[in-house]
């Protein structure tokens, strides 16, 4: 119907909107955009994103000097052009200087008090009363860190309780409100609240959908029980994309066995909107409940479009704002189209979660076209914005709810930083409706008929930010005739969050077999197998670098088809986890399609130069003979890529895996050779390392070693390879890929919400078995005892158990010796440090994938001469090392003799700067996990004792598998030069013409 009540939809809107700016009093008027800093940040987007990431890290500033340092680190840049009073403050005398930084500091802390109600329950109950009093009710949100463990989330249950108590008591003597306290067909709860999931577990596993609920629902049930006894609704807020089926799921959970007053919020702009409004209509009817919902726009379109860009999955949020504004319609007529009729007829009650005028309009007609009064529609606004457009909803008698948020300013930071967003943006509704006065036509102009081609601008939803095929890391050109003419991108994980895909996941694992393969290769057949594979070498070398290319390809297409039945073949045989088994597989699948773009370029003849009488060319081509002895810990995709490099620069390969995961290798081989890769040039060769692996390496007909594993036997393969005796015709080449003690340095200026999870993550996933797993953590000072208190409790809140079971975090180890040899290591870690957390694991733990478990463990206290952080342990032991100030931090980092990954968190410019500079390591990695490098996007491979040469899955790694060679040919003939047309002699020789 919206193009039919179009008139009426403009005339609610243009009644509305010269009501509200007849009333320029509140807060988020012009006296709002008097604010120099605000001023400035509508009209420099670049000066913007620095003041706004000024504001992001200002909780954590304890004195005006620290505030000071960090405004000059964002703002104090040649390419920003500042107010004159702060750039005079950068660089003037200290009094100044203090003066400058207490200035800025009142006018943050006078934003955090625009848009949070208040810092406890108690004063927060004081002013909504005195909301009240203006015929506004409320909805509490409780601002909190990210719950990181399970005693912050039992925290968060405590405060809910307290909350909907403490407002049930308080709520009950306000004077009675004909508008507040009722609607067109029942008694409006007067306390009101509003949850976030994600505040209320430690762990929220996609994968684990229904475990993840059931959890869930007993953190919520006396919470929802006591709302019910004291008639407090309670709104399920909507988050990221990926918790949106979980928080429905639990939404209908709790409503199908709790009876309490109940709302949930939907987002406009999800492409899924409309069927997620259909999805609570339907529910509701079948469910016999009424509920309401809260429509809303969406607060995390950036963040839904760089992490799907990031992952590669389909983004699903709307391309434009415009597109986002006509969903929200849509959706609004399909609510009041099915709104209840009566009291306690089941069915959704619409309450619009928007400051524009014209969406509020639209929702407003809706419900009269559809025989509803207007008190049927609930209006629901942020709290310190709007409040011209909240008091005309007022004395147009329309029922209007704040949502309050209540909490400290540290945990409040970033919903702050969202609101400014969105009063700076350029597509800020109140910012051209109130602070720029646009004309009405255009502020209320119908969503419905979009250009085609909106203008481009940094605030613009352009085409661009929503294509991730478009957007996606290009690293290498499409090749022509490889059967794929499109740039590499990365294999995308699997999407757990999305119920189909996590149903095919579990059916393939639980089907999946791991194949016998008995290590039992001897030296003669490992020896037979070099001589067939040199025999091999000539007819493989000469084959087209395509065809080998397409193999490889062909290869990938094999592994593609099969890949959650080799994720569970991970799973049985290596002990991974879910997410860390299906990202095996996606790595393998990028070598296989990385490596094949890659070789035919570095392969086929380059000229160099374009001289006069010659032609200098230069290509290269395979050694020989390569040995590749993968490890356990990456089973399928460090054999896939090692192998693949070996094979697609024409070099013939033999494969000894791990003795622990030979089955997944030979599925491996078995793929190669059904794409194309003959018998004689890869060989399958499981056997012991200290024979077999032995034998290959010192054969003289072997050209390259390609070793990744731990330290010592990587020296050992070195310093045999160095040995050439008289009958071996080449210099062996060895790629060796050995060990890490990789650090994370926690910063005083750290966001500890992002710390904590990364450490954790960096340090426990796939139980600490990686070489990139960060084994110490270097804290500032300043934060070290809350950084510590944190990442135990969260490291305490981890699952362990059988990784078939999509609930577990850590799985078991890889087997008893290396079992034995962590715990050895927490032996030593129990005299020189103090043990904060770990121990023994359950008695009634099963095996898991008949291998051992080791709990996590955390030891503090440790120093940087201590065993504990000075030797590879490869388990689940992480040491916290304290230190004063960042360049320690960044000394005792490099202290260590392996050079492989490292990282940072840190929210101090210069500090990641220097960061860059100083922390000698391979792999780098600022604010984010450590693990999970990508082909293409983070080649991998570090130096000092941590391995040598270019990296894995990076433009220069297939040199390790190629000789050079450069050909020279004199092209004149009897003084004639056949490339000398268009060239003229000159001064200085010959020289091109017109070129």
């Amino acid at each position: 119907p919206l193009q039919a009540i179009e008139p009426e939809i403009q005339r609610i809107g243009r009644d509305l909107l010269e009501a509200a700016r007849s009333r320029r009093a509140g807060r988020l008027s012009r006296q709002f955009w008097a604010d120099k800093l605000m001023q400035w940040a509508m009209h420099d987007p670049a000066f913007k994103a620095e003041l706004f990431r000024f504001v992001d890290v200002f909780p954590m500033l304890r004195d005006p000097r620290q505030v000071h340092a960090h405004l000059t680190d964002y703002l104090d840049r040649p390419d920003l052009r500042l107010p004159p009073g702060l750039s005079l403050g950068m660089r003037v005398g200290s009094l100044v200087q203090d003066k400058m930084a207490e200035t800025v500091t009142s006018r943050v802390l006078a934003m955090a008090d625009r848009f949070i109600l208040a810092p406890t329950i108690d004063d927060a109950a004081m002013k909504i009363a005195d909301l009240w009093s203006h015929r506004l009710a409320s909805s509490i949100d409780l601002l909190g860190e990210a719950c990181v463990s399970d005693a912050e989330a039992g925290a968060y249950q405590r405060r809910y309780l307290d909350l909907v108590q403490t407002l049930a008591e308080r709520t009950g003597d306000w004077p009675d409100d004909p508008l507040l306290d009722s609607d067109a067909l029942d008694r409006i709860p007067r306390a009101n609240v509003s949850i976030k999931v994600s505040s209320l577990a430690a762990c929220i596993r996609p994968a684990d959908h229904d475990g993840t609920i059931d959890t869930l629902y007993n953190i919520l049930e006396p919470i929802l029980r006591l709302a019910g006894r004291n008639n407090v609704l309670v709104n399920f807020d909507m988050e990221q994309y990926a918790l949106k089926d979980l928080t429905f799921d639990l939404f209908a959970h709790c409503c199908e066995r709790i009876e309490f007053p109940a709302g949930i919020a939907l987002q406009a702009y999800l492409r899924s909107g409309e069927a997620d409004a259909d999805r609570l209509i339907r529910w509701a009817r079948r469910a016999d409940r009424q509920v309401t919902v809260r429509l809303i726009k969406g607060a995390y379109w950036d963040y839904e479009i760089v992490h799907a860009e990031l992952m590669g999955w389909p983004v699903p949020v709307w391309s434009y704002k415009d597109e986002t504004d006509a969903c929200f319609e849509r959706m609004a007529g399909m609510f009041a189209a099915q709104a209840p009729r009566q009291a306690g007829e089941a069915g959704v009650k619409l309450a619009v979660g928007s400051h524009n005028v014209r969406s509020i309009a639209a929702a407003l007609a809706l419900a009269r076209h559809h025989d509803l009064p207007e008190s049927a529609v609930e209006l629901q606004m942020l709290y310190g914005m709007a409040d011209e457009l909240k008091a005309a909803a007022v004395d147009r008698g329309l029922r209007v709810r704040v949502y309050a948020p209540v909490g400290d300013m540290v945990p409040g930071m970033a919903y702050l930083v969202r609101r400014l967003l969105e009063n700076t943006s350029n597509e800020s509704w109140l910012r051209a409706g109130f602070a720029e006065d646009a004309p009405a036509e255009d502020l209320l102009a119908s969503p419905h008929d979009i250009d085609d081609e909106p203008a481009a601008g940094p605030d613009s939803h352009t085409p661009s930010a929503t294509t991730a095929e478009a957007r996606r890391h290009r690293l290498s050109p499409a090749v022509k005739g490889l059967g794929q003419d499109r740039p590499f991108l990365n294999e995308p994980l699997r999407d757990f969050a999305d119920g189909e895909r996590r149903t095919r996941f579990a059916i393939a694992i639980a089907g999946s077999t791991v194949p016998k393969v008995a290590n039992d290769t001897t030296v003669q057949r490992a020896a037979d197998a070099v001589r067939e594979a040199a025999e091999a070498f000539p007819a493989w070398r000469d084959t087209p670098v395509r065809r080998r290319a397409e193999i490889l390809l062909e290869t990938a297409a094999l592994i593609r088809h099969r890949r959650d039945e080799l994720a569970g073949v991970v799973i049985r045989e290596s002990g991974k986890a879910w997410t860390e088994a299906d990202a095996d597989v996606c790595e393998a699948i990028d070598f296989l399609e990385y490596y094949a773009r890659q070789a035919v370029g570095l392969l086929e003849p380059v000229r160099l130069g374009r001289f006069v009488g010659e032609v200098d060319q230069q290509w290269h081509e395979p050694r020989g003979v390569a040995v590749v002895i993968s490890p356990w810990n990456f089973p399928l995709a460090i054999s896939t890529g090692i192998t693949a490099a070996a094979l697609v620069t024409g070099n013939t390969a033999l494969l000894k895996p791990a003795e622990q995961t030979p089955g997944i290798a030979k599925i491996l081989c078995d793929m190669l050779h059904q794409a194309g890769v003959p018998a004689g040039a890869l060989h399958f060769l499981p056997g012991p390392g200290e024979t077999v692996g032995a034998a290959l390496v010192r054969d003289p007909r072997v050209a390259i070693v390609a070793f990744t594993g731990s330290k010592a036997v990587g020296l050992d393969i070195l310093a045999a390879a160095g040995q050439t005796p008289e009958d071996q015709p080449h210099v062996k080449r060895v790629i060796c890929e050995m060990g890490g003690k990789n650090a994370i340095i926690v910063d005083a200026s750290a966001d500890l919400d992002e710390a904590v999870l990364g450490v954790r993550q960096s340090a426990f996933s796939y139980a600490g078995q990686k070489c990139s797993a960060c084994s110490r953590a270097i804290v500032a000072d300043a934060v070290h005892d809350l950084f510590l208190h944190r990442l135990v409790e969260a490291a305490r809140s981890l699952t362990i158990g059988d990784p078939t079971d999509p609930a577990v975090d850590v799985g078991p180890v890889i087997d008893d010796e290396a079992a034995e040899k962590i715990r050895r290591y927490i032996e030593i870690g129990r005299g020189e440090g103090r043990l904060e957390l770990g121990g023994p694991v359950a008695p009634s733990l099963p095996r898991g994938a008949g291998k051992p478990f080791v709990a996590p463990h955390i030891f503090s206290g440790i120093r940087p001469e201590h065993r504990l952080a000075r030797e590879e342990i490869f388990g689940p032991v992480l040491s916290v090392i304290r230190v004063g100030n960042f360049d320690e931090a960044l000394a005792v980092a490099n202290s260590s003799t392996y050079k492989l990954a490292g990282g940072v968190y840190s929210r101090t410019p210069s500090h990641l700067q220097q960061a860059r500079r100083e922390l000698r390591v391979g792999n780098l990695y600022l604010n984010r996990g450590i693990t999970g490098a990508l082909v293409g996007r983070q080649p991998f491979g570090g130096f000092g004792l941590s391995g040598g040469g270019t990296k894995a899955g990076g433009p220069e790694y297939l040199l390790h598998f190629v000789d050079p060679r450069v050909c020279t040919e004199n092209t004149v003939r009897r003084g004639f030069a056949p490339d000398s047309a268009g060239f003229a002699p000159s001064a200085g020789g010959a020289s091109p013409a017109g070129e």
